[in-house]
Formats: structure tokens, sequence, C-alpha cells
């Protein structure tokens, strides 16, 4: 059986997808290959890397390749999974447009509601626990994921 490629796709630098991929890798438990991608190329900062050395991950910084140059370098995956966030003001849809346009004839693209982390308002505190959220929901995101690919 040849390896499942999954791309995870976030906004700007790409924090969610990072954590995304952080997560599949861990779990992971077949042939799968899993890539994470931004919009944006930059370094990843702040509370992503705070939830997740919670965890005990080594969280990378260094920017992610963007979705535009792995496109570029005529790459190819099975699943495009897309994290946005439908309530914010991220431009949800014409992100997923512009993932559609990119992999869509060539993949499976999956919407994931995933609220952004730079939308968080509050006190430091509050800010947080929101990050602990959108981490805990792209964990169970990836672990439903994961059982699905594998069944």
């Amino acid at each position: 059986m040849n390896n499942v490629r999954v791309l995870f796709v976030s906004t700007f630098y790409g924090g969610r997808a990072r954590i995304a991929e952080l997560y599949a890798e861990q779990f992971s438990s077949g042939p799968i290959e899993i890539f994470s991608s931004g919009f944006e190329s930059g370094p990843i900062r702040g509370l992503p890397l705070v939830v997740m050395e919670e965890e005990g991950f080594n969280f990378p910084t260094d920017p992610l390749v963007t979705v535009f140059e792995r496109y570029a370098n005529s790459e190819t995956y099975d699943y495009v999974i897309t994290l946005c966030d439908e309530a914010s003001a991220e431009q949800c849809p014409m992100f997923r447009d512009s993932v559609d346009i990119v992999y869509g004839k060539r993949a499976k693209i999956l919407p994931w509601s995933v609220p952004d982390f730079l939308a968080l308002k509050g006190v430091p505190a509050e800010k947080l626990q929101g990050s602990r959220e959108i981490r805990d929901l792209i964990k169970e995101k990836v672990i439903v994921l994961l059982s699905e690919l594998y069944e």
C-alpha cells in the first residue's frame, strides 16, 4: 500500500497547520506522509508555541513551505485539510477556494473550522485558555481523521 499524503494548510504563517502536523505524526500508525503549510512565509511565534510546549512538543518555529511553493514544486497530496475560522473575518471562503483551485483536482479537500490564535480576545490568561481550546480541538480532529484513514 502506498503512503497516504496529507497536507494541513492554515492562513497566515501556518501555526494551526503545524499543530495538526505534529499531532498527526504523534498518533499515526500507518503508511502516511504528513506536511503542513501556511499561506504566508514567516516564523511561527506566540501562543501556538506555548500550548504545544505544555504538551511536551518541541515546536519548530521556522517558516513553513507555503502552499504556493508546494504547488510550484508539483507536490501532490491525497488529502488537503484547511484550517480556518468560519466565524471570524479570516476570509475563510476565499482561502478555501484558493486551496481548491490549487489542489482540488488532485486531492480530497477537507474543511476544518478552527479558530485563529490571532483572533483571541481578553487578558493573557483568557487568551492562553483559548489557545488550549484551539490546540485540543485540532488534536481531536486529527485523531478522528487518522481513525478514518486507517479504517
